[in-house]
């Protein structure tokens, strides 16, 4: 009789657990919340004929990630940014194209650098230690041996704010200490074990300029053909309660009680923090991993215009796309008090700057943390114009004062807003990040890695990936392949 394994959760890494077991003859059925497999691998069609990503969007590493093998496989395009930067300053003046450029690359570079410190030195980083606060120290050093003017350091640290768009929440918030597990190879099972320091910023990084919808297709094919899947169907409980059909029970909102032989929980972090009471027993030590690990709240803004206004009139519609704009950034803005009380700066990402028949007139704006909470608090429940004039009133100050920007003929066709952080399944928030205060980081990825194999209850997702992973697609992918193999050890036994 086949072993019996029940995935909580039909998202990247329920579905490529599944499709690892159901390769070799497990029984697999699969309890998924919501009415729709990838979890927060999702697309829209409210921008048009081209569907969109509302979740994720990036594939990073293209060394053995597999997420680009299945993107070649799929015929899924992949998009690599070149850095043309615009740049608006608080005041709300475009500055100069090459300073912007330059202070962009250095900020690249004090990132690089902060990985380096935190990887070499992470017993003596005080954990109360931001990232931010080393980019005011390198920034005060520049400017004190003279290499930097103040306007110089007032640029860098602006844009150092960026980093909140990574990770879901203020740079000030992440921590120094556990910063090289935003980004680091892993060479071992232990964090004493990581090699000296990866760059921040691949070159191999990729964005998706049409959707993951192909790709999650492939990874889904066996699971939809072979498992059980139910969807809508809410976990309510696991729960470890050995009889003759199983070790593990887990019930349902639709009043299921069924006994499996092992469970892999692939609820998202912020879910599992507002629901640690469903597994049981849970570990004292996972518990505390799932509290202390900090949970982002990253959204989308994407706006629709005329023309890419933006951009240089040879530019906008030349298709030699060397010179076309990729990003925007608005620091922290004091001519917009009214919507924006809180200064909170903006970024986006230009759809021009793809390929035909991917490039269109839009800007992807990322808000993370406070300013994410702020929109979806403001839109949610609104629809139709009412939705449409709160996107715009609080937009309008940033685009605005983009090059060429003319209100008779740039006014935006559509919007279309996100609402992670109040998407109950979602774990109201986006991704794990690693936020100061937190004192053994890396052991408590590990604590929620490993599971509790001995009641036979495994974690799966991108906040149990290895530490080259954590938050990614790719990341949650392999996590759930390796679970997989674990319960095939396990049963082999």
């Amino acid at each position: 009789m086949a072993r019996r394994v029940c995935i909580i959760g039909a998202g990247i890494s329920g579905l490529r657990c599944a499709a690892v077991l159901l390769e070799n003859l497990f029984d697999v059925t699969i309890i998924e919340a919501r009415d729709r497999i990838g979890g927060r691998i999702a697309q829209s069609d409210q921008m048009g004929n081209l569907e969109v990503d509302v979740g994720a969007n990036w594939v990073h590493k293209s060394d053995e990630n597999p997420i680009v093998a299945l993107a070649k496989e799929t015929g899924t395009p992949l998009h690599q940014w070149v850095e043309n930067t615009l740049l608006v300053d608080s005041a709300g003046n475009l500055v100069n194209e090459d300073h912007a450029n330059e202070a962009l690359q250095r900020v690249w570079h004090i990132f690089e650098e902060a990985l380096k410190f935190s990887t070499s030195n992470l017993g003596d980083v005080d954990s109360s230690t931001s990232l931010y606060d080393f980019f005011t120290d390198e920034c005060n050093k520049m400017v004190d041996r003279g290499n930097w003017s103040d306007y110089e350091r007032s640029l860098v640290l602006g844009m150092a704010e960026m980093w909140g768009a990574y990770v879901g929440d203020r740079v000030e918030r992440q921590s120094l200490k556990f910063f090289f597990l935003e980004d680091c190879i892993e060479s071992g099972k232990s964090p004493k074990s990581l090699c000296p320091w990866s760059l921040l910023r691949s070159p191999d990084d990729y964005f998706i300029p049409g959707n993951y919808k192909k790709i999650m297709a492939k990874i889904a094919e066996l699971p939809l053909a072979r498992a059980k899947l139910r969807l809508g169907t809410v976990m309510t409980s696991v729960e470890v309660s050995s009889n003759e059909q199983g070790r593990v029970c887990v019930k349902t909102s639709k009043g299921t009680a069924e006994f499996f032989d092992d469970v892999v929980v692939t609820t998202p972090l912020g879910w599992l923090k507002r629901n640690k009471e469903a597994i049981h027993p849970l570990s004292p030590r996972i518990s505390e991993a799932i509290e202390s690990i900090s949970y982002g709240r990253l959204e989308k803004v994407i706006i629709e215009f005329p023309s890419a206004f933006w951009e240089p009139p040879q530019t906008s519609t030349s298709e030699n796309l060397e010179n076309s704009i990729s990003f925007a950034h608005w620091l922290s803005p004091s001519y917009a008090p009214t919507t924006n009380p809180k200064n909170w700066r903006l970024e986006c990402v230009s759809f021009n700057a793809f390929k035909a028949p991917y490039r269109r007139n839009i800007l992807l704006f990322y808000t993370f943390g406070d300013c994410s909470t702020h929109i979806t608090t403001l839109i949610h429940g609104l629809e139709g114009v009412a939705r449409t004039q709160v996107l715009q009133e609080f937009f309008e100050p940033y685009y605005s004062r983009l090059p060429n920007f003319d209100p008779q003929t740039c006014t935006p066709l559509r919007f279309l807003a996100t609402e992670w952080s109040r998407d109950e399944f979602a774990g109201y928030g986006s991704y794990c990040n690693f936020q100061v205060g937190m004192k053994d980081a890396a052991r408590d990825v590990e604590a929620i890695r490993h599971g509790m194999p001995e009641q036979h209850i495994y974690f799966a997702g991108e906040h149990t990936a290895s530490f080259d992973g954590l938050g990614t697609v790719s990341g949650a992918y392999n996590s759930g392949e390796r679970v997989a193999y674990r319960i095939m050890e396990s049963a082999w036994v």
